[in-house]
């Protein structure tokens, strides 16, 4: 069977695909699966990691820009258009599957065009442009979100929930195992990230919030923190001059983040659903910092969704938000039951499968869309 999966550029919408790349390759040896990408995205950084075969083309964003940006994204998406076309007359795709966003818009169109069978993936809430306009197009929405359903008025809409790379879920299900002890030991670990590509303000707001805690707080307090490249030498400086903090771990970007999953207690991040997917499924407590310029206000939405079940904390960013940040982490670790309660409302939503069961309507199509 030969697959193409389209899509990338962020994490968010990266990590997912790869998820479904993972299940597709264990559920069927003999699948030939493409990726098609930019060459400025996530994809063409990972792809060695991975090991999956990344074919490029040039398209950019379309909305938010203006009138001559426009008409450049217009272009590019022509002659990307007659590039997918060129790539599907060589690989002969018996699916095409798209990760959401606008690199997936162009491909999922020359696959219905074609009569190929194809679906979308939609991690967010609130839905995004490009795969409103794939639904009212008749192609199959995967959603991550109940709640999406509500917000697609048309097409099929299937829930799956937004899949996690096979490492983390494997490691989530090693670690569902195993009881928490929040009381147990008297550091707090934090984790600290912002995505992919990392957060300046966040970074700025927790390296703020640092700097003003007091002596007891800030001696008892490790923190891993994953900063972006743009900030990394700025945090590790800090750091190396904040000698009261109980002990740190600064990087750039990594690939194995199950890890300083399992070290934390609790996680300082976005909201992209992604990671929202991780921390339900590893039932980890988290201060969640919406991106607050994402389209459609996504990552808000996003939050809400788990947070008014008391699973997660929330707080706005802006000026007050390493105030903000020290007053949550300070409440949890004087009140470490906060911490278990917050797990314990995480216990109560169900997980599954998610790339599991995509992997199978890709790989059994009459149980999918039909053409």
């Amino acid at each position: 069977m030969n697959i193409v999966i389209a899509g990338g550029g962020t994490g968010g919408h990266m990590f997912p695909g790869i998820a479904v790349y993972e299940k597709l390759k264990a559920l069927d040896e003999k699948a030939d699966i493409y990726f098609i990408g930019t060459e400025r995205g996530i994809e063409n950084k990972v792809k060695d990691v991975y090991g999956f075969r990344l074919l490029t083309i040039n398209v950019t964003g379309f909305s938010g820009k203006n009138f001559m940006n426009k008409l450049k994204s217009l272009k590019n998406a022509f002659y990307a258009a007659k590039d997918v076309n060129a790539v599907y007359k060589r690989v002969k795709p018996d699916y095409v599957l798209g990760l959401g966003g606008y690199i997936s818009l162009v491909p999922l169109i020359v696959a219905r065009l074609r009569r190929i069978n194809c679906g979308v993936m939609e991690q967010n809430v609130e839905p995004g442009l490009s795969n409103k306009i794939l639904a009212l197009l008749g192609i199959t929405v995967f959603a991550s979100f109940e709640e999406t359903k509500r917000r697609i008025r048309s097409g099929t809409v299937i829930t799956t929930g937004n899949p996690v790379r096979e490492k983390i879920f494997n490691y989530a299900v090693s670690e569902s195992k195993k009881e928490k002890d929040f009381a147990g030991h008297k550091n707090l670990k934090i984790f600290v990230f912002g995505g992919s590509q990392g957060a300046s303000s966040v970074n700025k707001a927790v390296l703020k919030m640092l700097s003003e805690m007091d002596d007891n707080l800030s001696r008892n307090i490790v923190v891993y923190h994953q900063t972006g490249s743009r900030d990394a030498e700025t945090a590790e400086d800090f750091y190396k001059n904040n000698l009261k903090t109980g002990g740190y771990e600064v990087f750039p970007f990594t690939d194995n983040i199950e890890d300083y999953y399992g070290l934390s207690d609790i996680v300082i991040s976005r909201a992209g659903a992604g990671t929202l997917s991780e921390l339900v499924l590893l039932r980890k407590p988290a201060i969640l910092i919406p991106y607050p310029h994402a389209a459609g206000n996504h990552q808000e939405k996003n939050a809400l969704a788990f947070s008014e079940s008391g699973c997660f904390e929330v707080v706005k960013d802006d000026e007050n938000l390493s105030n903000e940040l020290l007053q949550k982490i300070s409440k949890i670790f004087y009140n470490r039951d906060l911490l278990k309660s917050m797990y314990n409302n995480l216990k109560k939503i169900e997980v599954k499968d998610s790339a599991a069961e995509i992997a199978d309507i890709i790989l059994n199509k009459d149980k999918g869309e039909k053409l």
